[in-house]
């Protein structure tokens, strides 16, 4: 219950910038900072030593929103990203590869597949997966998890024909000649089958099956620097699945849970608020959608895409609809975070905020915006003087940039995602992967807040860069406040929890195309070594 790290680096992140050698942990708090031999003195036989053989030491990294739960339901299934599959027969090899191994019926699933990245520049569709799969159910998730696509004994069980309609907030594509569905789906359309068939995994496993799941998941992201996930979609069930590894020691890394709006009425009716828990695991926001995703192009804007559909995506629900969840769970006194990347999308959102704050607000709630893409000049002023708080993705921008440019046009992309405007505003950002939308490693999230190059080595908007040290604040201070931990969380600090990210060298002193593959050597939490490399 003691433990004293020494013979490190150690970057308190304190007002002072201070740097010391040596840090206490009492019972999982610091209790003393200095050099190692100010430390020695408080050296016994209960004392446990570290030595960090000069490693580099900041306060506990933690991501702002990401789908732990999700990521850990597809850790089985295939893998689509652009290192994988090039081209649709990349995808089907995969699947067909897949079908030889589980008996008729069962379903397959894959994950991260994005049109714009393979060489057909399209969806693959029902009739490209039948052809591999005729009776085993598919379904492949966009790399957005705004989309999905699914063949056509998938379709079958969803009773999804030419009759369907679209959802509202959604879309079932269908063929323009044919009018039948192509196995594509949008948004709330998508949403229901990924519900269903997560929830339904959930169900089917034991309770020591979900806390392996939760154990094997939290330790990946401790092997990354993560002391701290803000699961951005939890249901009653995942919240029973958290609380069941948590009773069995298995919660890894702290838990900060995003209820969906549309099941938290037992959680509202319980009357449990944003902040009730215990230390591992803690009741956070209201997660309201009112949008859809940019990478899979049905964001809510006002100027229309330029690649297929061709819209101006779409909204999950009215504006005055929003408005009346907003109000009610503000009164109610959540902490309400609300899925926005279009500029039109987050123009409600920010309507809905100044009904319940005022144009002008301290936003004691910290209410937050999540993602906020396209956060133009006039939206970004808007947001400041309400003092609204937003997750945001730097790692984006090294994977999907080159298609927000495609979808976008050059003007706009450089308009996107305006780190550096967004700070100087007022607003408090919180850094994040998206994970499984995006890479999990924060070391590419630091390199994106700095570089914002794509793919294809254009930069978006440079003069929105971020310097190292604000990147690394991003994953500390950031996502600290944004979860009402500053006082507990962001620094290392005595009488502040015992949580260090320890990394083999220091991003600031390196180029910032090493930085990725900067090692991590150790994540702490509570005093506790949960993983070491």
């Amino acid at each position: 219950m003691d433990t004293i790290f020494y013979n490190g680096k150690i970057n308190t992140f304190d007002q002072a910038g201070t740097v010391c050698s040596a840090v206490r942990a009492s019972n999982g708090i610091i209790s003393a900072l200095g050099s190692d031999d100010e430390l020695r003195s408080f050296v016994s036989p209960r004392t446990e030593t570290v030595d960090l053989k000069g490693a580099v030491v900041f306060p506990g990294f933690m991501e702002a929103h990401n789908h732990l739960s999700i990521y850990g339901y597809l850790n089985d299934g295939l893998d689509l990203t652009p290192g994988k599959v090039k081209k649709i027969d990349d995808i089907l090899a995969l699947v067909k590869s897949r079908t030889e191994t589980l008996p008729a019926g069962n379903w397959i699933k894959g994950s991260c597949y994005a049109e714009y990245f393979l060489e057909e520049n399209r969806h693959p569709t029902r009739w490209d997966l039948d052809k591999v799969s005729p009776n085993h159910p598919v379904v492949l998730y966009h790399t957005s998890f705004h989309a999905c696509v699914l063949n056509t004994p998938a379709l079958k069980l969803f009773n999804i024909t030419p009759e369907t309609p679209s959802p509202e907030g959604g879309i079932v594509e269908k063929d323009s000649h044919s009018g039948e569905p192509t196995g594509v789906l949008h948004d709330a359309a998508m949403s229901e089958v990924m519900d269903t068939l997560f929830l339904k995994a959930l169900s089917q496993m034991s309770r020591q099956e979900r806390i392996d799941l939760c154990a094997k998941s939290t330790e990946k992201f401790a092997s990354l620097g993560y002391v701290f996930a803000a699961d951005a979609l939890v249901v009653p069930e995942t919240l029973n699945m958290y609380q069941e590894a948590e009773q069995a020691g298995q919660l890894k890394i702290r838990i900060y849970t995003m209820n969906h709006a549309p099941t938290a009425d037992g959680l509202v009716e319980s009357k449990i608020k944003t902040g009730f828990g215990s230390g591992r695991l803690v009741i956070g926001p209201i997660k309201i959608f009112q949008d859809g995703g940019m990478s899979n192009r049905t964001a809510s804007v006002s100027t229309p895409y330029l690649t297929p559909p061709h819209g101006k995506g779409l909204k999950i629900q009215s504006r005055e609809k929003l408005i009346e969840l907003v109000t009610r769970y503000h009164n109610l006194g959540y902490q309400i975070a609300i899925h926005g990347q279009g500029d039109d999308g987050i123009r409600d959102i920010l309507d809905a905020y100044e009904s319940v704050l005022g144009p002008n607000s301290n936003n004691p709630l910290r209410h937050r915006i999540e993602h906020s893409g396209c956060l133009y000049p006039d939206l970004i002023q808007r947001a400041g003087k309400m003092g609204i708080l937003a997750a945001v993705q730097p790692v984006f921008f090294g994977l999907l940039g080159d298609g927000f440019i495609e979808a976008f046009g050059s003007n706009l992309a450089n308009q996107l995602y305006p780190f550096k405007s967004m700070l100087e505003a007022g607003m408090t950002l919180g850094g994040s992967s998206d994970c499984p939308v995006a890479p999990l490693d924060s070391r590419l999230g630091l390199q994106g807040a700095v570089k914002r190059q794509t793919p294809s080595g254009a930069v978006l908007a440079e003069d929105q860069s971020l310097t190292m040290d604000q990147a690394l604040q991003l994953y500390t201070k950031g996502s600290a406040y944004l979860s009402f931990d500053e006082n507990r969380n962001g620094s290392i600090e005595i009488g502040k929890r015992a949580d260090f990210t320890i990394m083999d060298a220091d991003p600031r002193n390196v180029p910032i195309d090493e930085v990725p593959d900067i090692p991590f050597t150790m994540t702490v939490v509570d005093g506790e070594i949960v993983w070491a490399s």
